[in-house]
């Protein structure tokens, strides 16, 4: 049996890692190949072998690298589901509004998903910000702005969710984005070409399959749809 590497994006095994074993085990008997998981612990550790696995689960921006860089096929997303980016302001700010975001200083991770997202959102309200603050890490834009050094910030949503409660207090979430065009995505490695097909189906059927609908259920997934290019030139626009 051909032995196969998935790698996952950390955001998605954090807290469900079990949920992912399962599919692992799912995929395996669908697809007569024997899959492995490797958890990531962290992004370096996922980015360390991301594109040296056969399949990966990764997120919007991730997703572009794998096709665009290194040959992948997007295969499926999950149903109604998208990559969004959270405004978060200081907790010291009495009268913050996405509309004093204008002209003011903003901390973020300057070139990622997220703060393309949130840019297009204001700039659809007439709102540009100021000096951008870049930072190394979603955390470190957390405590950029608690501490003072910017009033307002930009986080991945993900990330913003995945903070402890004491965490997500540090800043006062302002706003959401809901622009619905970037995604998560299962990717197929270019040596692994001959069974898309085959890995496509297996995901899009599981709706409908009895154990298939009990592994979306562990994973809090309603079921998966095709990517399509319409929908990677998208997001190809936004980073862009």
């Amino acid at each position: 049996m051909e032995n196969v590497k998935l790698a996952v994006c950390p955001h998605d095994t954090v807290r469900n890692s079990e949920g992912w074993y399962r599919l692992v085990q799912y995929l395996s008997g669908h697809l007569g190949l024997n899959v492995h998981f490797g958890l990531a612990l962290d992004f370096a550790d996922f980015h360390e072998r991301f594109a040296a696995s056969d399949l990966v689960y990764a997120n919007a921006g991730d997703t572009l690298k794998l096709v665009d860089q290194h040959g992948y096929t997007a295969l499926a997303r999950v149903v109604g589901r998208f990559d969004e980016a959270v405004l978060v302001a200081s907790t010291d700010l009495a009268d913050a509004t996405i509309g004093h975001v204008d002209g003011a200083k903003v901390a973020t991770i300057a070139g990622t998903l997220p703060v393309k997202l949130a840019m297009r959102m204001l700039k659809a309200q007439g709102v540009a910000p100021g000096e951008v603050l870049d930072r190394e890490s979603w955390l470190s834009v957390v405590q950029a702005v608690w501490g003072g050094d910017a009033p307002y910030g930009v986080l991945d949503r993900d990330s913003y969710t995945d903070l402890s409660p004491q965490g997500q207090a540090m800043v006062k979430l302002l706003h959401t984005t809901n622009e619905q065009c970037a995604f998560h995505a299962f990717c197929i490695a270019p040596s692994m070409a001959g069974h898309a097909d085959q890995l496509r189906q297996a995901l899009l059927s599981m709706a409908g399959d009895a154990t298939g609908k009990e592994v979306l259920g562990d994973l809090s997934i309603p079921g998966w749809e095709a990517v399509d290019a319409a929908a990677l030139a998208t997001m190809r626009e936004v980073m862009g």
